[in-house]
């Protein structure tokens, strides 16, 4: 990411990372949208037409969640979203995101094509392969309400093809082993919007407290 903060890094593998709070309704949308994928596949060998998918032979029923030692001593442990196996019997990773569509204008999309990729890596070991394809489904709420009495939101879909690139997998983790290694936490990104910056806001409160004072 271009505001990534070595600094913060290093503070947060090596102290703690600070507690944060994931919306629980995502959960609850990603959760409703691959019941709808799954029963569709098994109630009529195809896959729902929101998804249009073509050549979608199946989707992997089976838990998903990878936890596999890689090199430079991590660890790296992903649950995606939906696999599937296509009429080639290569396999489709796809990562549902409940989002506005920007395409490349999203700025966290470098973060989710390094999770997709990691997520490619991880499946081909554990017998998923080869993966050929990786997507980013974002589902949009539609803007207008089609019956003001009875409030029901939909969403519309769209593709966004991630390139398939797993070594860079292996080279982000080499450099990551490379920066927790240092004895102390290495100079901070300027244009770091994390602990950085809310340790900066702290101090120029607390000499403003000690001034006033």
């Amino acid at each position: 990411m271009p505001e990534f903060c070595p600094h913060c890094f290093w503070l947060e593998r090596h102290i703690d990372k600070p507690p944060g709070i994931f919306p629980g309704i995502f959960s609850t949308l990603d959760s409703i949208t691959k019941r709808s994928a799954h029963r569709s596949f098994n109630e009529n060998n195809c896959p729902p037409a929101w998804l249009n998918l073509p050549g979608a032979k199946s989707v992997v029923e089976e838990d998903t969640f990878f936890k596999m030692p890689v090199e430079h001593n991590w660890v790296l442990v992903g649950k995606p979203d939906d696999i599937f196996k296509m009429a080639d019997n290569s396999y489709h990773i796809i990562d549902y995101k409940t989002a506005k569509f920007t395409g490349r204008q999203d700025e966290l999309l470098p973060m989710y094509e390094v999770q997709l990729n990691a997520y490619a890596l991880m499946a081909e070991v554990y017998g998923f392969a080869p993966v050929k394809k990786l997507s980013l489904l974002y589902f949009q709420p539609q803007e207008d309400l089609d019956d003001d009495e009875n409030f029901k939101l939909s969403f519309t879909t769209h593709y966004l093809p991630v390139d398939f690139q797993p070594q860079k997998i292996m080279e982000m983790l080499k450099q990551a082993r490379l920066i927790l290694s240092e004895p102390s936490p290495p100079e901070a990104n300027e244009n770091c919007r994390g602990i950085c910056n809310w340790l900066e806001k702290y101090r120029e409160y607390e000499v403003g407290s000690m001034n006033k004072e």
